[in-house]
């Protein structure tokens, strides 16, 4: 029998399958019903006769629920109707004896057949809610009594009603109970036999069809395996599926995959294998002593030994103990043996020839997938490697279109003016104005001084990233106080403190170069300090990020507003066209910085100051250069 069919012996039986169908159920409830009614309203008159009024109140007061559950069991709500039921009558028989004699009341004898009953009904945690309600009740009926909460009512002597009573009780008890049993019994009865020929059918079933299903598996497991492998190019992730899939048609305790590299045998994917295999003892020689050898030459389509504990000597060490059945196959690629599959057993006999001949067939697999990974991957970095040479390329021809704009216009600016001033001079020498001459020719230097200043920018910009100087590990203080040197005339004059955080981490590259870079973020942040009375730029790192540290230049200037910070970091942009410069010089920061294999950045807000990061390479590896 399959586990489908033991899960469905061993589940609890409906009501219906007990006590027979639907009709017969509500029947029985129904006269369940009748007969407590009927008992409740004798009790009435009996406690009647003792004058005790409260207790008649209590139990005229108890008909209501009670008759509100035949509309519980006309809507088929069988269990809820038994669990009411019992809720209703053992309060109230517990509020009987709190107004009677307590733990000593008559009514007391009904809870256990209250429970008997509703047994016969309900689950196995609704009786065990039921039941320790039912001590609850007993609890307080005893130590409510102990505690003053309440006073039963002192016996005198007995009275015929408590002879009545406990017969209505017993009466009760004993006709549902065996009106219960007789049902349950003759249901019962009926049902083994139903289910009996039942199990005979589904054995008999189960036994034609348990061949063809091996069948079925494992045609299943090999077209499963192989839509593994056309859905994805996760080497890894496709190993794991094909040994799981594997598992269903070949009885494998561990399984492992090995690919071969030189002399070595290494692990590379496993399942269920012991840990002292995969903390450390995964890499094997590929010599005499490795049973494996066979394989890897080529000599032998599988080996499969069932007894290698006392035919195999390198299965004798750890981590190898464990397992007396092994199946191993090996793994090609291109008419290529590159590794092998290892199946183990924990038990002797474990595999046969025909779990070898599929292994065979999910080995071919396997090497698909591994060659198809390989390839996968070898395409994704090509590509890659297209999309960073596209995007810089597209960075270089902006540049370049932004260049050719700088010298159509930046450039053609001062030769504008010096071809103007020129026409001046000859009027001023035709006017004999000495003057008026000499503030002339000053406009003309000064429009070569601009020229050659842009000119000058432009060559230092397109030097970077040719130019290099040797690189090395250099104390970022260093550069910092190299770079505070070249400004201090700046400083000095806006009064501005520079502070930098303790020991900052050392970085990797030209020397000259990162020193340009502090040197022009301090000389920008001084030019932008703006009326501040206390003017302070702070240098510092602020973490990692992929590894490289994050510094920072942060001042409390006049800020960067949202909208223009996009720009800053163009060539030529300068967002107050009244500053010294020619707007270059962040335009050079960036290209430093990026031919250290960093980036910067920059988090401002109009009126509170910026701050300016930046990354750079701490080792020699991270050096892109």
């Amino acid at each position: 029998m399959n586990t489908t069919s033991r899960k469905e012996y061993q589940r609890p039986l409906p009501l219906g399958e007990i006590y027979g169908d639907v009709r017969q159920i509500t029947n029985i409830f129904y006269f369940f019903i009748s007969l407590i009614l009927a008992g409740m309203v004798a009790g009435i008159f009996i406690v009647q006769e003792t004058n005790n009024t409260t207790a008649a109140l209590l139990m005229l007061a108890g008909l209501i629920p009670v008759a509100a559950t035949y509309l519980l069991v006309r809507r088929q709500k069988f269990e809820i109707a038994a669990v009411f039921l019992s809720i209703v009558l053992i309060t109230l028989n517990t509020m009987l004896a709190t107004n009677g004699l307590g733990i000593h009341h008559i009514s007391v004898l009904a809870y256990p057949a209250i429970l008997i009953v509703a047994s016969l009904a309900t689950k196995h945690r609704t009786m065990v809610f039921l039941t320790g309600f039912v001590v609850v009740c007993t609890g307080w009926l005893v130590f409510g009594e102990l505690n003053s909460v309440y006073t039963p009512v002192p016996l005198i002597r007995s009275v015929p009603g408590d002879f009545l009573s406990s017969a209505i009780i017993i009466i009760l008890t004993a006709v549902m109970a065996r009106l219960l049993a007789e049902t349950t019994f003759r249901n019962f009865v009926k049902l083994q036999n139903e289910l009996g020929e039942k199990k005979r059918t589904e054995q008999h079933r189960e036994e034609l069809i348990r061949k063809l299903e091996e069948k079925n598996a494992e045609s299943e497991t090999l077209r499963e395996s192989l839509a593994s492998i056309v859905g994805t190019f996760e080497f890894t992730e496709i190993i794991q599926q094909v040994l799981d899939q594997i598992r269903r048609v070949i009885p494998y305790d561990t399984a492992s995959v090995w690919r071969v590299e030189g002399d070595l045998q290494k692990l590379l994917v496993g399942r269920n294998l012991p840990l002292l295999m995969t903390e450390g003892n995964s890499v094997f020689q590929t010599d005499e002593t490795n049973s494996a050898l066979p394989i890897l030459k080529g000599e032998v389509p599988y080996i499969l030994n069932n007894n290698v504990q006392e035919e195999l000597a390198d299965f004798h060490e750890e981590p190898h103990t464990y397992v007396n059945s092994w199946l191993a196959i090996p793994l090609k690629t291109r008419g290529k043996i590159i590794g092998i599959i290892a199946m183990d057993g924990n038990e002797k006999g474990q595999f046969s020839e025909h779990h070898a001949e599929l292994a065979v067939v999910f080995a071919n697999q396997v090497a698909l997938a591994l060659e198809n990974s390989q390839l996968f991957n070898d395409l994704q970095n090509e590509l890659h490697l297209r999309e960073e040479l596209i995007k810089e390329l597209e960075t270089k021809n902006a540049e370049l279109e932004r260049f050719t704009y700088t010298v159509s216009h930046d450039l053609k600016s001062p030769l504008v003016t010096i071809n103007g001033f020129l026409g001046y001079l000859e009027a001023d020498v035709l006017a004999n104005n000495l003057g008026r001459f000499k503030e002339d020719c000053q406009r003309i230097r000064d429009a070569v001084s601009k020229m050659h200043s842009l000119l000058a920018d432009l060559l230092e910009l397109s030097r970077v990233g040719r130019i290099i100087h040797p690189s090395q590990m250099i104390p970022f203080e260093e550069l910092v106080n190299n770079a505070k040197e070249l400004v201090h005339g700046q400083l000095d004059t806006g009064r501005i403190t520079v502070t930098l955080q303790p020991n900052p981490p050392a970085v990797y590259g030209d020397h000259q170069r990162l020193t340009e870079v502090l040197q022009n973020l301090l000389d920008n942040a001084s030019k932008f300090m703006g009326g501040q009375p206390d003017p302070q730029i702070e240098i510092g790192c602020d973490g990692e990020e992929d590894g490289f540290p994050i510094f920072f230049v942060r001042d409390n200037g006049i800020g960067i507003p949202q909208e223009l910070q996009g720009r800053i970091f163009g060539l030529f942009d300068k967002l107050d066209p009244l500053s010294e410069g020619s707007g270059v010089g962040l335009a050079i920061v960036k290209r430093i910085i990026e031919v250290h294999g960093g980036r910067i950045w920059v988090e401002s807000e109009a009126g509170k100051g910026s701050t300016f990061f930046f990354t750079l390479p701490k080792e020699e590896s991270q050096f892109t250069n």
